[in-house]
């Protein structure tokens, strides 16, 4: 019996060893479109208010609901443990695409050469496109992505995707 426990043990011992607590990148953001919900404050599960009035916001929340607005899709590889690829997104009227890369440990991402066809008048969608410009980290997991972004004034927002 002494033997059976002991042997329980250095197998779960074993199991345990080879346990990776790093995210599975590529699954997480490659393969699917990525639709926008809300962008709230870093700490924050609410909407953050970036109009000066109520018929903006009801502007950005009807093109919100539009479909093929406010998406994101990533293409990438996994090479040498670096992670990442090229992106393509669309805001209302702006194309947005560019240069990604992701850290499955640390959960840090940063994008690079993002060019935008035009500028955004919505307030959201120039949040989306500065949110895209501007990552820091992400979370989530194959359901749903949240891409964390220093704002212009230097708080951080999280941008919030549903997987479609």
């Amino acid at each position: 019996m002494m033997k059976y426990k002991l042997f329980a043990l250095l197998a779960a011992i074993l199991l345990l060893a080879g346990c990776n607590n790093e995210d599975d990148v590529l699954e997480i953001f490659t393969g699917k479109t990525w639709k926008l919900t809300y962008i709230a404050a870093e700490n924050s599960h609410e909407q953050y208010n970036f109009w000066s009035n109520d018929k903006e916001s009801e502007q950005s929340f009807s093109a919100l609901k539009q479909e093929g607005t406010f998406i994101v899709t990533f293409e990438g590889t996994n090479l040498n443990n670096a992670v990442g690829g090229t992106f393509n997104a669309k805001g209302i009227n702006a194309t947005i695409d560019g240069e990604w890369n992701a850290n499955g440990g640390s959960h840090e991402m940063s994008t690079a050469k993002t060019h935008v066809s035009i500028s955004e008048r919505d307030k959201l969608a120039q949040a989306f496109v500065t949110g895209l410009q501007n990552a820091i980290r992400y979370g989530g997991d194959d359901s749903n992505l949240y891409i964390y972004y220093e704002d212009k004034d230097g708080t951080v927002k999280r941008m919030n995707f549903k997987a479609q």
